[in-house]
């Protein structure tokens, strides 16, 4: 978020002398004022000036007055001479440098351990993010969440604090990323966490015959609470939160559905509500909640809890795609093509979200599986000239 401090404007006012004089008082009174300050004016001068000139550098401008003032605890990137970058102001508390396992790192410590031993050195690097409620809503932990206890799903064997643990043991500070909505798991087990077909007993599903949750269940929202919890609650000091969003409808799944809540003009309140609750929650155990979303969604305007005056979060992870926004990106209005490097391609999906995500402190995640690692590297360096200095890889 970029933040301006104006300063504080001291008013003065001037003080009136009501003593009585006599005009020919009044006339040397007068007359003797211009000479003292003449004289004053004129020793200052010829002090203060050879000064000044003794002790400014040859090359030197001359000194300005600046309206504007950063405070101490924000960190500016630097505009170079000659640079059209725009300066980018980050809370030091907010900057976050990361970097994504993916699922399949996750099935033991060791596995975990390998997977950091791969990450290139001298990036900056502090966090280690791990996917511990994928798209799918599986868990890659072993959860105490009564809801999975009670199911039939598989249970991993690791922990939470075993993984919590690896990560520090290797240098690094655990996060952890979270799908919320895109759950296709426990809807199975709890039909009603879902969306139902109306006077049915069935949940709804997508073109991919995929369930997904619903944020005006609350029972989910429970289940929802609790995971963030005991993540949090292990330790992992970065909470990444994605899929705080609705499945996209047909006019037809609305008419199944038949709820008017999915038609109404605030249903963002929605997901405003359970991000909300997962905020509080998280912070409780002195963790940060940060939300991700798909730079595709933010420039098709498709991301609807972007409404900063209704969430208390306010970091977001934009996620760059590059696999996906190779194929273009279709607005509704305008199909934009992304045929350039990588460092142009992210640095054109920025300039074309950077107003919707204004509002916040901003982190890029710089992902797709087709690139390789110097490009996405590159990007990353390139990006920070821009004045995003926050970056999840992976």
């Amino acid at each position: 978020m970029k933040l301006k401090n104006k300063g504080r404007k001291i008013y003065k006012t001037k003080e009136k002398n009501y003593y009585g004089k006599s005009p020919a008082g009044k006339f040397f009174s007068a007359l003797l004022s211009i000479l003292l300050i003449g004289g004053i004016g004129f020793i200052g001068y010829s002090v203060a000036g050879p000064m000044i000139n003794y002790t400014r550098k040859q090359g030197d401008e001359e000194p300005q007055e600046s309206e504007t003032t950063v405070p101490e605890e924000i960190s500016t990137e630097t505009q170079t001479e000659n640079s059209d970058v725009s300066t980018v102001y980050e809370n030091k508390d907010k900057i976050y440098k990361a970097f994504f396992l993916s699922e399949y790192d996750m099935s033991s410590t060791e596995s975990i351990k390998t997977a950091i031993e791969r990450i290139p050195q001298e990036q900056g690097i502090e966090y280690i993010e791990v996917p511990l409620k994928l798209k799918n809503g599986k868990l890659t932990y072993e959860s105490s969440v009564q809801e999975i206890i009670d199911s039939d799903i598989v249970q991993p064997e690791i922990t939470l604090q075993e993984i919590a643990r690896t990560i520090r043991k290797e240098g690094y500070t655990p996060s952890a990323h979270i799908s919320v909505f895109a759950d296709s798991t426990i809807p199975k087990i709890y039909p009603q966490y879902s969306y139902m077909i109306a006077e049915t007993l069935y949940a709804w599903q997508d073109k991919n015959a995929d369930l997904w949750a619903s944020p005006f269940s609350s029972g989910y929202n429970d289940y929802l609470t609790f995971i963030a919890d005991e993540i949090s609650g292990a330790g992992f000091k970065k909470i990444i939160c994605s899929d705080l969003s609705f499945p996209e409808f047909t006019d037809r799944d609305i008419q199944e559905i038949n709820d008017e809540r999915l038609e109404s003009e605030s249903r963002y309140t929605y997901l405003a509500d359970t991000a909300n609750a997962l905020y509080e929650t998280i912070t409780s155990n002195n963790s940060d909640m940060l939300i991700e979303v798909s730079a595709s969604d933010v420039i098709s305007g498709k991301s609807e809890i972007l409404k900063p005056t209704f969430i208390n979060a306010d970091t977001i992870v934009v996620d760059i795609n590059l696999d996906e926004i190779s194929r273009g990106v279709d607005t509704g209005n305008t199909v934009y093509e992304f045929e350039g490097t990588v460092s142009e391609n992210v640095i054109k999906m920025l300039e074309l979200a950077k107003e919707e995500l204004s509002d916040f402190n901003i982190a890029v995640r710089i992902s797709g599986g087709s690139n390789n690692t110097s490009d996405i590297l590159t990007a990353k360096d390139d990006i920070k000239e821009k004045g995003y200095v926050s970056f999840v890889l992976g």
